[in-house]
């Protein structure tokens, strides 16, 4: 079997005047032809900046922590749940008109 590939997406923001990227994990490691489809896929529904990587555990595994820690960082609330609840339901009851 050849080496295997994923995707990722990169964000670049400025951060107290520096330039800060954060680079988020797509997709799980597969051959190279899926991870080109893949990759293909999520550029034609608009999805910017994703790039293609050759699958090494060590990198990947890093990734994987970092994005973890971001995503535990602001965990969802009950409130915001209730929150996208109520503002789901104004849309609805706009284009319901």
């Amino acid at each position: 079997m050849g080496a295997k590939y994923y995707i990722t997406r990169t964000d670049l923001k400025i951060v107290d005047g520096k330039p800060a990227g954060t680079e988020t994990i797509l997709t799980k490691p597969s051959s190279e032809d899926a991870a080109h489809e893949g990759a293909r896929r999520f550029r034609a529904l608009g999805t910017e900046n994703v790039h293609v990587v050759k699958h090494t555990a060590k990198r990947f595994k890093k990734l994987m922590r970092e994005q973890n820690k971001r995503r535990k960082a602001n965990p969802l609330t009950v409130a915001d749940i209730a929150q996208m609840t109520e503002q789901a339901k104004e849309l609805e009851t706009i284009g319901g008109e």
